[in-house]
């Protein structure tokens, strides 16, 4: 195996597990430390350094910027939370032109699945049935349960490094 390949491969390793951690901090507490996204970031070029620039890495900039500016338009309209924007834009980054629209199917189909999933549980909750697994927080009500975003976020980043380690 070549050395630049195994850095390749180690660096999306630890991408994916990145998203795995901002996902759990995001479950536990509704919060995503910017150490987590700002890691992603970090990484990137360690990437684009050990498969040769292959990718054009301008392109991929380009395209978080992008994807920074939507979310902060969401955010100021007080439609998404801060860390998500900016773990969406991190992982963005590593999804560049070629994965972006992948990313956000598959985080928009998660973030479907995780919304029915709460809407179910606040159901069965109401209705006196003890389900505390999927409880985020008890006290709001449906259209204000608050959902961590970085769960659906993380699925579509680890498609992206998916892709990314079976093109290595």
């Amino acid at each position: 195996m070549d050395f630049s390949v195994a850095i390749a491969e180690f660096t999306i390793l630890a991408f994916a597990g990145l998203l795995i951690a901002a996902a759990a901090s995001d479950w536990r507490s509704l919060t995503i430390p910017n150490r987590y996204s700002l890691a992603i970031v970090a990484l990137f070029p360690s990437y684009v350094i050990a498969t040769d620039g292959a990718s054009d890495w301008t392109l991929h900039l380009v395209f978080a910027g992008a994807a920074f500016g939507l979310g902060f338009l969401l955010f100021i309209l007080r439609l998404c939370g801060g860390g998500d924007v900016k773990l969406f834009a991190a992982v963005t980054l590593w999804a560049g032109p070629p994965l972006v629209m992948p990313l956000v199917f598959y985080t928009g189909i998660a973030g479907g699945i995780m919304a029915l999933a709460l809407w179910a549980h606040h159901k069965v909750q109401r209705a006196g049935v003890p389900a505390n697994i999927l409880s985020v927080r008890r006290e709001a009500g449906v259209s204000k349960q608050p959902m961590p975003y970085a769960v659906a976020i993380a699925a579509g980043g680890l498609f992206v490094a998916l892709q990314l380690l079976l093109g290595v």
